[in-house]
């Protein structure tokens, strides 16, 4: 399963709305504007006079000491949305003013928002970043190697790509007393597993050794003698061949690992209910300190000092540690201990867990908000800053930086194994509203989704149909059916609710939302066919979505593609068989939570925790690859250490959590969505911020004080059958001895005290009704506002379709009267035209609702688009005639600012240009590139003239998306409808004048 959270960044560039409700409410607010280096300035640039941010504190003398214009404190973290993972920074020589350091990001990588971690060196001079799409999260593959990373200067802010394919955990990057740090990357599956180490340099920006470690290594720690970290429970030192030596066996499960200067390494771990400070040094480990289980963390310092933040009661002293008291969990700390982060959370995570079925906006990219603490004052502050203006780092895949494989070469990429193919006018899917979405599971799951579908539905060649009649609802093993609420959680993580594209805003239609259709990870520059994913929609239906099965009928198939209740009704089947496949088992091997009652939302942890990453059967358990084994695996297990042990449950104690996926297994995410609609507040927030006590989507609990689901404990799938044990701190190996079956309980359903379905939509109601993002235009443009118009010629209307019966929008369409054509790499045509392809989309915008887009590039022909608009101009042989050439610009989909149309007139060799800025047409930005300030514009479509000229039989205007080294493919250029208005002899329009 594959999650494609939000929606093209690309296609709303400029729109950025000042959504400023939250910071206006609070009582201790300071809203901070962008500050640093200029957009447009690269990275690796030299440092241009850095403008002091705004402070962070009205009175910074009371809050800080009246000596902080000179200190040298700084703190430096992250957060990311789709515009990228941006790190921030705070000196304390600025009152903590805040402002935005870098933007790391790559546009190989063809998803939505972007999370990661960051940790700085001993020295204070850089910051090692690990950052990867938050989808990441949802495939262990991407998880365990599929992440970025980069060294950023923090003075300057440039940043420098050491590696690709690294893990995406919780303890990756890993930074110690000097500028060595370090990176993992795990190696295998469920199967077997080695952990590659490798060593970075943040000084010359370079990775300079890499180790293979036999097993699971987690919280690596670079020291001044060696390098250490937790090895099958056991504190262990990595030599420089990658063999390990066991040093000691800590007390409890190690979450953080992290070395002084001299000292030795401290550590914390969580036993029981406790949290345990340890020390080792001399050859063996001293308890330090004790706190409460979520309430004790361990930071770095400058210099290679400890600080333990949170509730500790220490047990003597030690040199080079510290106690910070705090009453939560804070994100970061500065390098000398006097600012405190306590919460870092972007506009999109705010509004994915305030608002949990709707994708995330890039509109709201570039908004954080902060809250911070003084540690000399106890002061608080909330923040909130735009991080638009930034040095920005974009991450070329299969160039340098030691990669873990490269592009697979043209000639050997294959065939499509996918069954519906991506670009296919035939296949647009409408991306539903999230009422829509709710509507439909909440029919689905009793059975009764079965809304008529008319023949030739979304243009798809489809017969008539209902959803439910093509996937007839499955009967679970023992009888009831899958909460409402479970199957909205699900959609809510794989996809934010998207059937189409992410791409798509509701409203619209276009591309099908198809998981790793290319086999390449989203990496635009890798084409292999062989490891296509091949999930489909809304709940990625990825079984029978493949060339070679007869699982579904092609009519099936399409309508996964197109319909997304369609969609619905088929990965409900699959919960539904997750959960009969642990059931049908003989009853001493069936695995099921409590009463194994699926009325009750706790109950399904483990199906939907096979949803994920499947299940292994037993009646198979003796092939080659189960070799005895059977169950669920290991990666999710909440046991495995990649997960840190001292983490709340998702979502329960504040929204940031959403900001950092990957620290929970999927089926506690799951639990997280499930239970987030009734949250009733968070920490250091006004009531404004306040959730209500029930959301519409929220289940229905029973009678007692929490309204919160019994969570499983974090080893309640720890036995003797996968080989785990508290006592040893989990499976010793990541590998099949880890699967786990059998009987868990987290809460006493038998009684009725945990949750259940509670319905928005009961039986006979309709579905709802579509709500547009943007308003559907079906003005037809009849030439008639140009006063030159020579009405006794015809006027032409080149289409982005050929066949204009594939628009499917509703809005009444004549025959296109000319010929467009897409060229497709370069030399176009050529063995990269598939490559090309891959960064081509097609949505419902534009005129009478259809158009082509694709970002904008400098360097790869790999990439290579160009649009050619034909018309059959009402012209003879030979004849030459005047027209106004004009050109139809979508209100979304496509902002590149320097669009240079070719204009090839009819005449051997005589070619003419036009350049527009299509953010600025669309009303996006100011002119001048000024973001439009409105916070409710949405943009416009116009029609924009490209000028007159004199066109023979044979004129045409082509439009290509190869750019300037600045625009570093963050810009879209789109083809829309083109309009040739003959204007006889009288005065025609210039390039850039408005219809």
């Amino acid at each position: 399963m594959t999650i494609h959270s939000g929606i093209d960044g690309g296609i709303m560039r400029s729109l950025k709305r000042t959504w400023r409700r939250w910071a206006a409410a609070a009582t201790a607010v300071v809203v901070i504007p962008a500050a640093g280096l200029p957009a447009s300035a690269p990275a690796g640039a030299a440092e241009p006079e850095r403008p002091a941010a705004p402070a962070a504190f009205t009175a910074p003398d009371e809050a800080l000491g009246k000596a902080w214009r000179k200190s040298t404190d700084v703190l430096v973290t992250g957060a990311g949305d789709t515009d990228g993972y941006h790190l921030y920074v705070a000196r304390e020589s600025d009152a903590f003013g805040w402002s935005t350091l870098a933007t790391l990001t790559s546009s190989s990588i063809a998803v939505g928002p972007w999370t990661g971690a960051v940790c700085v060196t001993g020295s204070g001079r850089y910051a090692v970043a690990v950052f990867a799409p938050k989808k990441a999260a949802n495939k262990p593959e991407l998880s365990r190697a599929g992440a970025l990373a980069a060294v950023v200067e923090i003075a300057t802010g440039k940043a420098t790509h050491v590696a690709t394919g690294v893990e995406l955990a919780y303890f990756n990057p890993a930074c110690g007393p000097g500028d060595r740090a370090l990176l993992t990357r795990s190696v295998g599956d469920d199967f077997a597993v080695a952990t590659e180490l490798l060593t970075v340099d943040a000084a010359e920006g370079r990775v300079t050794r890499t180790r293979r470690v036999d097993g699971q290594l987690t919280t690596p720690a670079p020291a001044p003698d060696g390098d250490y970290g937790i090895l099958g429970g056991q504190l262990v030192r990595v030599e420089r061949t990658g063999r390990t030596t066991r040093l000691a066996q800590p007390q409890g499960q190690p979450f953080a690992v992290q070395a002084t200067a001299g000292s030795g390494i401290d550590l914390v771990s969580v036993d029981g209910e406790q949290a345990v400070a340890q020390r080792f040094r001399d050859g063996r480990l001293t308890v330090t300190a004790t706190g409460p289980r979520e309430r004790l963390q361990l930071f770095g310092q400058r210099g290679g000092r400890n600080v333990l933040v949170g509730q500790a009661s220490m047990r003597g002293s030690m040199p080079e540690l510290s106690v910070l008291p705090a009453t939560r969990q804070v994100r970061a700390l500065s390098a000398e201990g006097h600012l405190v982060a306590e919460e870092v959370l972007t506009q999109q995570s705010m509004r994915s867990v305030g608002q949990p079925l709707r994708p995330a906006d890039p509109a709201d990219a570039g908004d954080l908000r902060v809250a911070v603490r003084a540690t000399v004052s106890g002061r608080q502050a909330v923040h909130t800053l735009d991080t638009t203006l930034a040095p920005k780092l974009d991450v070329e895949l299969g160039t340098g930086a030691v990669p873990l494989r490269t592009a697979t070469a043209a000639a050997d990429i294959g065939t499509p194994t996918c069954a519906i193919p991506r670009n296919d006018p035939r296949v647009q899917p409408l991306q539903p509203s999230p009422d829509m979405v709710e509507w439909a599971v909440n029919q689905a799951v009793h059975g009764r989704l079965n809304v008529t579908r008319p023949a030739n539905y979304l243009k798809a060649g489809l017969p008539a149909y209902q959803p439910q009649g093509l996937f007839p609802l499955r009967q679970l093993a023992g009888g009831g059916r899958v909460p409402a609420q479970v199957m909205l959680a699900v959609l809510a993580q794989e996809t934010n609710l998207s059937q189409a594209s992410w791409r798509v805003v509701p409203g619209d239609t276009g591309n099908p939302l198809i998981a790793s259709y290319y086999g390449n990870g989203d990496n635009l520059d890798v084409i292999d066919f062989s490891k296509t994913d091949c999930g489909y929609g809304i709940g990625q239906v990825t079984d029978g979505m493949r060339v070679d099965s007869n699982l579904f009928t092609d009519t099936q198939r399409r309508a996964i593609a197109v319909d997304y209740a369609a969609n619905i009704a088929a990965g409900l089947n699959i919960l539904i068989e997750k959960w009969n496949q642990m059931n049908s088992e003989l009853n001493a091997n069936q695995s099921y939570m409590n009463n194994n009652d699926p009325t009750w939302v706790e109950n399904w942890f483990l199906a939907v925790w096979a949803y994920n990453s499947g299940y292994y059967p037993y009646d198979r358990r003796n092939t080659d690859l189960q070799k005895g084994r059977f169950g669920i695996g290991w990666f999710n297990n909440p046991a495995n250490p990649r997960y840190p042990a001292n983490r709340a449950p998702f979502l329960r104690e504040t929204m940031a959590d959403a900001e950092r996926p990957n620290e929970w297994a999927y089926p506690e995410r799951i639990m997280g969505w499930v239970e987030t609609p009734q949250l009733k507040g968070f920490p250091l927030m006004s009531e404004a911020y306040s959730h209500p006590e029930y959301g519409a989507n929220s289940p229905d609990y029973p009678p007692r004080f929490t309204k919160v689901l019994s969570i499983p404990d974090r080893y309640a799938f720890c036995s003797e059958v996968n080989s785990c044990s508290p006592a040893t701190n989990g499976c010793p190996a990541d590998s099949e001895a880890c699967w786990w079956h059998g009987v868990a309980n987290s809460g006493n359903c038998l009684l009725g005290e945990c949750a259940r379905e509670k319905l928005s939509y009961g039986a006979g109601t309709a579905e709802p009704g579509v709500k547009r993002i943007y308003p559907r235009n079906c003005e037809t443009f009849t030439g008639d506002k140009n006063g030159n118009r020579n009405r006794n010629k015809r006027m032409s209307m080149v289409y982005s379709l050929n066949d204009t019966g594939q628009y499917n929008l509703g809005c009444d369409i004549g025959a296109t009267d000319g010929k467009f054509t897409i060229r497709r790499g370069s030399p176009a045509g050529g063995p990269t035209a598939p490559y090309a392809d891959i960064d081509l989309h097609q949505i419902g915008a534009g005129y009478k609702g259809h158009i082509w887009f694709t970002y904008v590039n400098s360097s790869n022909a790999n990439r290579r688009i160009v649009g050619s608009w034909t018309p059959n101009l009402d012209l003879v042989p030979g004849e030459r005639a005047r027209y106004d050439i004009v050109a139809h610009v979508p209100s979304h989909g496509a902002d590149y600012h320097h669009a240079e149309y070719l204009i090839t007139t009819g005449t051997i060799g005589e070619q003419r240009t036009c350049v527009l800025d299509l953010a600025q047409e669309a009303g996006w930005a100011l002119p001048g590139g000024i973001p439009n300030p409105n916070p409710a514009n949405l943009g416009e479509d116009k029609w924009v003239y490209l000028g007159s000229y004199e066109l023979g039989r044979g004129a045409q205007v082509q439009l290509n998306n190869v750019g300037t080294v600045l625009t570093r493919n963050f810009d879209a250029v789109a083809f829309d409808a083109m309009a040739f208005v003959p204007i006889g002899s009288n005065p025609g329009h210039s390039c850039g004048d408005g219809y």
